[in-house]
């Protein structure tokens, strides 16, 4: 345990030593702040991103849900593959190139800026999309940050025998030093060494284990019997619309449409150096994506696989992984880790877990901030004064409020990051970022209701929504999304010759 520890320790006091070195090397202007000057490349910008989208909810969530639900969780690869594809080659260079054009900085400024909203000055319309759009932000990011806590409580809990409270306590923190001193340029190189680490615990780790288990032939053979064999059903015994809700749910193609509509994803798109790099993001996110996704899978798969096995050397790890069985499997790549690996192997796991969860807590609390510093106080309270103060304040006030949210141990990750984070974020912003880009017809009104819909009905659907009565599951993202599209649409066709003639 001591070597596990200090293997640890020596990573994270690595990541906030890059967070600050990064982070002294950005200008002290909103742009250097929260674009890094528009300077990223196509390899920090792709990894940075990824490691920045795929949460806590993968090593944790996608874990544990493939711990659970067996083979079927292979379906959640072509919903994300399919949403970085799009991402990179229908927004990534468009946006970047639109963006700069503007003088938009975060994705309210974008879309405040592209409806002619007035920045405080008296001219232009008021500036209600930016200050919903604040609204969404803040509101899905106090979950989402909050999720990613929890995930580091979750984690340090199983590791170090950590007390839950405390874990999220140390996770915070660790992530909340190097944020508020580094801005955006931490966040992002951050983000690339722990997109590389995660590599070595959801690719080389699985890999190995697959191949000292013998191969796929364990998995197969251990869960042929597991829960009647359903473990090892890749297609769901589901028919008509209880098929299309799964094939649409948030474990297959309904995450999909979250990725446009993600404040912490595109805004890599506004910091890239060129609008050309989105050619090369494209190829280095989605070859990323399908490894750690794939192997997430599998170690869930061959976690499980421990729990059935009688090999007196898997003895200690099929006691703790049986124990998680009849719940989640949350914490199946910690323990495996702890079982299998020596030490200083085990601490690098433990690692690649707290990197999956501060690239994207670190990333949200900067755009958490830009909200505040820039599109509230910066252009509409003090036009053109930035405020540094602002900045690290509100990272402060949202991470301190993130861990207030999160006191329960049992909240489930993979449940609570894509119900509400993601959800909320991609039916809210997604449809009017899309519209917004390829239509001319859209509309300020148009994009005020769109936003409006995509927030209400993403968070009222999974409240009321009763799935028992109905018989069938329907995820509440892709029901927020076509209904915030539809709307945008047609509150943009009834308001657009009024808003010409304004």
């Amino acid at each position: 345990m001591t070597v596990f520890a200090v293997s640890f320790a020596i990573y994270t006091l690595l990541i906030v030593a890059v967070g600050v070195l990064a982070g002294r090397h950005a200008g002290r202007d909103q742009e250097s702040y929260f674009l890094g000057g528009r300077t990223l490349g196509p390899w920090v910008a792709a990894l940075s991103a990824g490691a920045s989208s795929e949460s806590g909810w993968l090593t944790l969530g996608l874990v544990g849900w493939a711990f659970t639900s067996g083979v079927s969780a292979y379906w959640i690869l072509p919903g994300v593959l399919l949403g970085y594809l799009f991402n990179w080659t229908i927004l990534a260079g468009r946006l970047r190139a639109e963006s700069e054009r503007l003088g938009a900085i975060t994705i309210p400024d974008y879309l405040s800026f592209r409806f002619g909203e007035s920045t405080g000055d008296g001219r232009g319309s008021l500036p209600i999309v930016r200050l919903l759009s604040v609204m969404v932000i803040l509101v899905a990011m106090w979950m989402y940050v909050g999720a990613q806590f929890a995930a580091a409580g979750k984690a340090f809990e199983a590791a170090f025998g950590m007390d839950y409270l405390a874990g999220v306590g140390l996770g915070a923190t660790i992530v909340l030093l190097y944020t508020v001193i580094g801005g955006f340029r931490s966040a992002c190189w951050t983000d690339f060494i722990q997109a590389i680490v995660m590599i070595l615990a959801l690719v080389v780790f699985p890999f190995w284990m697959l191949l000292d288990a013998g191969g796929v032939d364990f998995i197969r053979t251990s869960l042929a019997d597991v829960e009647g064999g359903k473990l090892l059903a890749f297609w769901p015994e589901k028919t008509g619309m209880a098929f299309i809700g799964f094939l649409f749910g948030s474990g297959a193609l309904g995450i999909n449409f979250g990725y446009p509509g993600q404040p912490h994803v595109l805004v890599r798109f506004l910091a890239l150096r060129h609008r050309r790099d989105a050619i090369a993001g494209t190829v280095i996110s989605i070859t990323w994506g399908a490894l750690v996704l794939a192997g997430a899978v599998t170690l869930g798969l061959l976690a499980r696989s421990y729990t059935v096995t009688e090999a007196a050397w898997t003895a200690q790890m099929s006691a703790e992984l049986a124990a998680e069985a009849g719940d989640s499997g949350q914490t199946a790549l910690v323990l495996s880790a702890n079982a299998l690996l020596p030490g200083i192997l085990s601490g690098v796991v433990l690692a690649a877990v707290l990197a999956a969860i501060c690239s994207t807590a670190d990333s949200q609390l900067v755009v958490a901030a830009s909200a505040a510093a820039n599109d509230i106080y910066a252009r509409l309270i003090r036009p053109g004064r930035s405020s540094s103060v602002v900045n690290r304040i509100t990272v402060l006030i949202l991470g301190i409020g993130a861990i207030g949210l999160v006191f329960d141990p049992e909240l489930n990750l993979f449940s609570f990051v894509l119900d509400y984070g993601w959800a909320i974020l991609g039916a809210g912003f997604g449809p009017q970022v899309l519209l917004a880009l390829y239509w001319n017809g859209a509309t300020r009104a148009g994009a005020i209701a769109g936003i409006a819909t995509g927030f209400v009905t993403a968070f009222g659907w999974k409240e009321l929504y009763d799935s028992d009565r109905w018989g069938v599951e329907l995820y509440n993202l892709p029901v927020a999304f076509i209904a915030a599209f539809v709307v945008n649409v047609l509150v943009s066709l009834l308001t657009r010759r009024d808003e010409q003639t304004s």
